[in-house]
């Protein structure tokens, strides 16, 4: 009989914390005897963290090559968190390759990559990312069906076991497994937990939850003519395992540094600290007349929460900018006739009023509450919207015929809060920047304008 180890992590969004106690365990169980693979399922980038984001992700890079990964795939957050340039230059110093068939780039491996054990076992693997088709091409990347890609790649591999890289979700992975002749999906982004692994047909599963807050091993045993006989699947909780006194001396010192770098770039000078507490929220009205200039529009609406602070300070520099806004939401500008605009801005007063102190999570947003509604360029008066501009007294009532565009943040659209949105107008993403960035941008380009 011969054994066969492999160790996996998924969903990681730059939970540093959690990384002395994984790379332990990788070291540990890669050194007991058993050949073993290592794979990082995507998703080990977020920005959410100064470090991530004063770095373009490269602290990531460089603490997974401590892993000694096998391969890797990406996710999203990889995918569409950095821009076209970030993700170009991601892995430039990866001492791993990077597997992705359904995404076409100057970095990945696109296709299957066959790896042989010492005992002979040819073990085939894929990587797959999910497929946003609203906004990869947006974002400059030509992407695949995933199901399509399989129907290709698959007749043409030559291998005794064949190992997916998902990074498609849970829903899909157990589709694949009904519909493909798999052996094992190691799976993410849906950030499900299999502490046991699960079986759908004759396909393996296996999932480490989210945020390191588990890690993976599964233990193959194979006959001498490379066929299976045994399988076992844990997901181990990282809390479980030991730790040091000094990892969080090292921990602490991620943080540290990633403000400081960040923390070394003054983004802009303002004349006063600006509040955003209710009821006048001028922070977020700053912000939602720069998102409306970005946007080239003349009409916006974002969320007081959006802004993770009680005030904007006057010297502010990219620290404070990732501290206020630190989701990873783009700006989306839509277009709607005015009878469309009135029926989408009714319906998000109306769910607002539920939401403002509704915890939010999910769709890239990294605050606490949603908040209040601001509307720059636009009043409600007497059951009407109304045109706001400087020095006018009174604006004219949206025109049901007319078309207007307005800027709204990403999350509105991916989320559930409000269905018309979703359904009507036309809507186009902006890349390639995050709230955060525009600002930035911003005040770059008034520096630019001044000399």
């Amino acid at each position: 009989m011969n054994n066969l180890r492999i160790l996996h992590l998924n969903d990681l969004h730059s939970h540093l914390e959690h990384f002395p106690v994984i790379e332990r365990f990788f070291t540990e169980k890669s050194s007991q005897g058993i050949e073993t693979l290592r794979f990082d399922l995507g998703d080990n980038v977020d920005r959410v963290h100064p470090l991530t984001e004063a770095t373009q992700g490269q602290i990531n890079v460089a603490l997974m090559n401590q892993l000694h990964l096998t391969a890797a795939t990406i996710g999203n957050n990889e995918g569409l968190g950095l821009t076209h340039t970030m993700l170009s230059h991601l892995y430039d110093e990866a001492n791993f390759p990077v597997l992705l068939s359904n995404l076409a780039t100057n970095f990945a491996h696109s296709t299957p990559m066959v790896v042989t054990t010492t005992f002979g076992l040819r073990v085939g693997l894929i990587g797959l990312t999910a497929p946003y088709t609203r906004a990869y091409p947006q974002a400059g990347w030509d992407l695949s069906d995933p199901f399509e890609v399989l129907d290709e790649l698959l007749p043409q591999l030559d291998c005794d076991f064949t190992i997916l890289l998902s990074h498609l979700g849970k829903d899909v992975d157990e589709k694949i497994a009904r519909s493909y002749a798999i052996d094992l999906i190691i799976g993410a982004h849906t950030h499900h937990l299999f502490e046991h692994g699960a079986q759908v047909e004759q396909t393996l599963l296996a999932a480490a939850g989210r945020y390191g807050d588990h890690v993976g091993q599964i233990d193959l045993t194979f006959d001498e003519q490379n066929h299976l006989v045994d399988a076992k699947i844990e997901a181990i909780a990282t809390n479980t395992l030991p730790q040091k006194k000094s990892d969080l001396v090292e921990i602490n010192g991620w943080e540290l540094k990633g403000h400081a770098l960040l923390k070394g770039t003054v983004v802009a000078q303002l004349k006063a600290p600006l509040s955003n507490r209710y009821p006048d929220f001028a922070a977020s009205y700053y912000f939602a007349e720069l998102f409306a200039q970005a946007a080239h529009t003349s009409l916006a609406v974002v969320n007081s929460g959006l802004v993770v602070a009680d005030q904007l300070p006057a010297c502010l520099t990219l620290d404070d900018l990732h501290e206020i806004l630190p989701h990873s939401i783009r700006l989306v500008r839509f277009t709607f006739t005015g009878e469309e605009l009135k029926r989408v801005l009714l319906e998000m007063m109306d769910v607002s009023a539920y939401l403002a102190t509704q915890q939010i999570q999910g769709m890239g947003f990294r605050g606490k509450t949603f908040g209040s509604l601001i509307f720059y360029g636009l009043e409600f008066r007497n059951g009407d919207f109304y045109l706001k501009k400087r020095g006018a007294p009174r604006g004219e009532k949206l025109n049901p015929q007319s078309v207007y565009q307005i800027a709204l943040p990403d999350q509105y659209l991916f989320a559930w809060y409000f269905p018309l949105l979703k359904k009507l107008g036309e809507s186009e993403i902006l890349f390639p920047y995050f709230l955060r960035e525009i600002v930035a941008e911003h005040f770059k380009r008034l520096e630019i304008e001044k000399d």
